[in-house]
């Protein structure tokens, strides 16, 4: 399988030579610096396809490590953790492991990296991770 890239068509091209500069720049993304060396940045959600997504992405050191990747649609899964439950959160995991084939990535391990989907119980979200080798 080729390696994750995606083009955004808003002047990002999601690949592994994402620089953390491109991404923390970017209107309305919100930073989150774990404290050991890892920072995460949030990107509003993005029409793909009619579908709403969400993009979470992972530095280290200023590399791109991880990519988190979950569809948002508060009729399905809800809005907010008044409305959460297990079961709707395995959905959105499901239905994001969907999208991702349909764009031409399957759930797997390759010589790039991995494609990873399922419901987290710590966190309670259910999600796509994008992981690229070091």
């Amino acid at each position: 399988m080729k390696k994750f890239e995606l083009d955004l068509k808003n002047g990002m091209v999601i690949s592994s030579a994402l620089r953390e500069d491109e991404v923390s720049a970017l209107s309305g993304v919100h930073p989150r610096d774990i404290g050991n060396g890892y920072t995460w940045y949030w990107l509003p959600a993005i029409e793909i396809n009619d579908v709403n997504v969400v993009f979470g992405f992972s530095f280290f050191e200023g590399l791109l490590r991880d990519i988190n990747v979950s569809l948002s649609s508060p009729e399905l899964y809800g809005g907010s953790w008044d409305y959460f439950s297990e079961k709707k959160e395995k959905l959105r995991a499901k239905h994001t492991e969907e999208w991702l084939a349909q764009i031409g990535y399957n759930v797997g391990t390759f010589p790039w990296g991995s494609v990873w989907a399922g419901y987290d119980g710590k966190g309670g979200f259910g999600h796509a991770v994008i992981r690229y080798n070091s």
